[in-house]
């Protein structure tokens, strides 16, 4: 979580900057306008104006980017090994709908971590009991361990494979940022 915590304000810095430019635009194109003829209480009206395309700017930054940290915040805590955490997120756009797969892919990953780690355990103990069974006996229990020792090697593999689709959805959140990136820059 504090990892990305300096990354959220220069997202959301970036979106309020791109409009507060914009607006302050429009704010000089009237000003440069009406200059030698100002009404009454004209500048007033443009400081105030000024003030609202600020606090718009602002809020609209911060709106955006707060889904974006939240998905980054439940990125680390899987990173940290908390993937049975659902995570809700309703924008109704695409970032609810990257936040739906995340939840799944967290899931699975948490699924398969578990999975290994049972066999692990039991591949641990089937060990630690082979020294106390006769030697006929010990072979049987050789090839189980074999067989568990293939689904742990199975379910690493989905382990990679899982880890694998944490990184494209990773790429595909680079991606989805450079177009809320060029979609802001479209809207100047």
């Amino acid at each position: 979580m504090e990892a990305y915590n300096y990354c959220m304000p220069s997202l959301s810095t970036k979106i309020a900057q791109s409009i507060i430019v914009s607006g302050l635009f429009i704010v000089v194109a009237f000003v440069a306008i009406y200059y030698q003829n100002p009404v009454s209480g004209f500048y007033f009206v443009i400081a105030l104006v000024v003030f609202f395309i600020i606090a718009f700017g602002v809020a609209m930054g911060r709106t955006f980017a707060r889904p974006v940290q939240q998905m980054l915040e439940q990125a680390d805590s899987v990173k940290n090994g908390h993937a049975n955490k659902i995570f809700y997120l309703k924008t109704k756009d695409e970032v609810e709908e990257l936040a739906k797969t995340f939840d799944k892919i967290a899931h699975d990953f948490e699924q398969t971590k578990s999975k290994a780690e049972s066999l692990k355990t039991a591949a641990e103990i089937k060990f630690k009991t082979k020294d106390l069974l006769s030697d006929q006996v010990a072979k049987a229990l050789e090839q189980k361990i074999k067989n568990r020792t293939n689904d742990l090697e199975r379910a690493l593999a989905e382990l990679d494979n899982m880890q694998v689709r944490v990184k494209m959805k990773d790429e595909q959140i680079t991606a989805l940022e450079a177009k809320i990136a060029k979609l802001s820059k479209k809207k100047k």
